[in-house]
């Protein structure tokens, strides 16, 4: 981390920002050659400000210094030449006589050329590259006519422009072209010395790193002498400066969150519970020793007279539920109503019928509110709720709405927490606001990047499988040895047990047998034909998404082909077997999460993960390994958390910079900062934390948007 070799682009550019008349805050019209057109394209990706601008980094840097020969150019190769621009011609475009079309060739020094054209070329363009020595980037291509050429190429004229070695290149380029994204940041900058910094000066000099203003001005203007290699893979001290500075920020809100979950009044369930300790006496299994702890630090969690904050871990099929149950149990023991709220209506209702069946007690009464119950049932169950009659609730996004009232609200569990937004937490627990509150999570986290990211809340971890549960077995094969994976499958449906075909697309692009729609069809008429095929994937409406789960429940439907939709599913104790196509465009996470879905009755299960080449390497881990938390980690190093907590999973993180395996070490030390700072500045109202403030705010904007930021 130490600030070694690294010196900003510009000297003297405090005093230049003094005086820039850009408000960093601002919007974008502040910028010449941003007029409402180019803002409107800007902000449909999120760039609304300056700031947001000088935000966006670099996709890739160009590389002026590495010139390569003409005559060893090929088609399809970006590459950057070097030589004169000759025959240069400039005509009107056809169809379109007010448009130039600029064509002529760059030829080296060993009399090699290539064509270059410019269509709708300014008129100047041609009288200044006129016997210019010039250097010309941009992507090969090969003409109808079969000579190379580059069409548009960037052109640098070393003897007319300033220094130019490193350039960098923008992802909104295709909106506004890359020029005047460059030019527009360039303008930007003057203005980056007024952002404020989350992380106060003095713990940015404990890292030796560089100012926020030093920073972005080394990303966007690379010297001479900086390692494009470095720049590439986000290593440089200006991609820690900022990375420290969106983590102190984070720190600090889950420091925050930590602090305000202590000090709010929960209920105390002081005694004993007769009902809990029946519950579990009356189970048809043995808890295994991890639910027993994970039940003991709840109980202790509901006894204090603080609010519980805990997140339950385990992975699918750990028992979760069960632990889940024991606390909302304990709960309408002392007299109060419990809510169990579940991401889909099939899993609310799942969670419904496992209580009906494991409690075995009528005294314990309970309901399921959903979004399409008839008129009178849903009033019904929201005069009970509204009564404020001990009992267990479950249902999905249907009670966060207005019209539920839970006024004994002792208990909140949210069911894979992950699918909710923060703001969803929130509304339900503000229907009892001393309420406890339990998370229940299958997405397996390494506990290196866990002790980061849920420094806020206290967890149990479920890492054991229910004793009788069955080892799923793993199995990498081949594109070729589908026949021999069919015929598994065939053989376990007739045998009356169920099959899952995952794959990642829905409709057909290059790899039609990635596809959903095209794989289905083809099993219907080849290698599993005869068979009751169903199909489900995220674009079906809900109601139908329902159906087609319950079909397949029911045995009514012998193989899904779907997409990762099912991750979040229901229990189908006879799903032995899953085939998952193009098993290494997912990560080793995900595909963990996946093969939880089967082997959860007494039959053994089957995940065949069919990949060819370099990608079974990797794919190893999962043969070799089953704890999620290991997994996890692995995905971690090979994916990042881009990956690992994607959309698809657990919503987006609100962290953008953080390298989670290289810098956990600086990771853990900004919270200890972020500690720190709190106990000199609890209420964060100094002049110096007024940056934090700010990032803050950015913060609970994303958070509104992810699972992972509780507050």
């Amino acid at each position: 981390m130490a600030n070694v070799g690294f010196k900003p682009p510009h000297s003297g550019e405090d005093s230049a920002d003094a005086a820039s008349p850009f408000d960093a805050s601002g919007a974008l019209s502040q910028l010449p050659g941003i007029g409402p057109k180019r803002a409107a394209l800007l902000a449909e990706r999120g760039i609304v400000s300056v700031e947001d601008l000088l935000l966006t980094f670099p996709s890739r840097y160009l590389d002026w210094r590495e010139i390569k020969a003409i005559h060893e150019i090929i088609a399809d190769e970006t590459a950057v030449l070097a030589g004169r621009l000759v025959n240069l011609n400039e005509r009107p475009m056809r169809g379109s006589r007010w448009r130039r079309l600029l064509s002529g060739w760059l030829q080296d020094g060993q009399g090699a050329r290539l064509r270059v054209v410019w269509f709708n070329a300014p008129p100047h363009l041609r009288q200044r590259f006129a016997a210019a020595e010039v250097r010309v980037q941009g992507k090969v291509t090969r003409a109808a006519d079969g000579h190379l050429e580059i069409v548009h190429p960037e052109v640098y004229i070393p003897a007319q422009d300033p220094p130019l070695a490193l350039q960098p290149s923008y992802r909104i380029g295709d909106l506004i072209g890359q020029r005047l994204v460059r030019a527009a940041i360039d303008r930007a900058l003057a203005a980056a010395q007024e952002l404020p910094a989350a992380m106060p000066d003095e713990f940015r000099a404990r890292l030796q790193l560089p100012s926020l203003a030093q920073a972005l001005r080394y990303l966007h203007q690379p010297p001479p002498e900086a390692d494009l290699d470095a720049l590439r893979a986000g290593a440089t001290p200006a991609h820690r400066a900022l990375a420290a500075d969106e983590l102190f920020a984070f720190e600090l809100a889950l420091e925050l969150e930590r602090e305000h979950a202590r000090q709010r009044a929960g209920i105390s369930f002081a005694a004993g519970s007769v009902m809990a300790d029946r519950f579990i006496d009356r189970l048809p299994f043995k808890l295994t020793a991890a639910q027993r702890r994970a039940i003991a630090e709840i109980r202790a969690d509901m006894q204090s007279p603080a609010q519980m904050n805990r997140l339950l871990m385990g992975d699918v099929g750990s028992g979760k539920t069960v632990v889940a149950l024991w606390a909302a149990i304990n709960a309408v023991d002392h007299g109060y109503q419990a809510a169990v709220m579940a991401p889909t209506e099939l899993l609310a209702e799942q969670h419904y019928a496992a209580f009906q069946k494991l409690c075995g007690a009528p005294a314990i009464r309970c309901a399921l509110l959903r979004g399409n119950l008839p008129a009178a049932t849903r009033r019904g169950v929201l005069d009970f709720l509204r009564s404020g009659a001990p009992g267990v609730v479950f249902g999905t996004h249907a009670l966060i709405q207005r019209t539920v009232e839970i006024p004994r609200l002792g208990l909140a569990v949210i069911d894979e927490q992950h699918r909710f937004g923060v703001f969803d937490r929130v509304r339900l627990q503000a229907l009892g606001p001393r309420a406890d509150m339990l998370l229940l999570s299958a997405t397996p986290i390494p506990r290196s990047l866990a002790r980061v990211l849920l420094s806020n809340l206290e967890v149990s971890t479920l890492e054991e499988r229910p004793a009788g549960r069955p080892v799923v077995a793993t199995i990498i094969a081949a594109e070729q040895e589908l026949d021999t994976v069919w015929s598994k499958v065939r053989q376990e449906v007739e045998r009356g047990n169920r099959a899952y075909c995952i794959l990642p697309l829905i409709e057909s692009d290059d790899r039609q047998d990635m596809a959903v729609t095209t794989a289905a069809a083809d099993l219907r008429s080849g290698a599993l034909a005869g068979l009751r095929i169903g199909v489900m994937h995220g674009r079906l409406p809900a109601d139908e998404k329902d159906a087609v789960m319950r079909e397949f429940r029911d045995g009514k439907v012998q193989v899904l082909v779907s997409t990762t939709v099912i991750e979040v599913g229901i229990d189908v104790p006879a799903a032995t077997v899953m085939v998952i196509m193009g098993a290494a465009r997912f990560g080793l996470a995900q595909l963990h999460q996946l093969r939880g879905r089967i082997g959860r009755g007494t039959q053994p299960g089957f995940c065949y993960l069919v990949a060819d080449g370099a990608a079974r390497r990797k794919l190893k881990v999962l043969v070799e390994k089953t704890a999620g938390a290991e997994i996890a980690q692995a995905d971690l190093e090979l994916r990042g958390p881009g990956d690992l907590f994607g959309a698809r999973q657990a919503g987006p993180l609100p962290l953008r910079y953080a390298h989670w395996i290289r810098d956990l070490d600086t990771i853990l030390r900004i919270r200890d900062f972020a500690r720190e700072w709190l106990r000199s500045d609890p209420a964060l109202s100094s002049k110096s934390s007024r940056g934090a403030r700010k990032a803050l705010a950015h913060l609970l904007e994303a958070g509104s948007r992810s699972a992972l930021f509780a507050g």
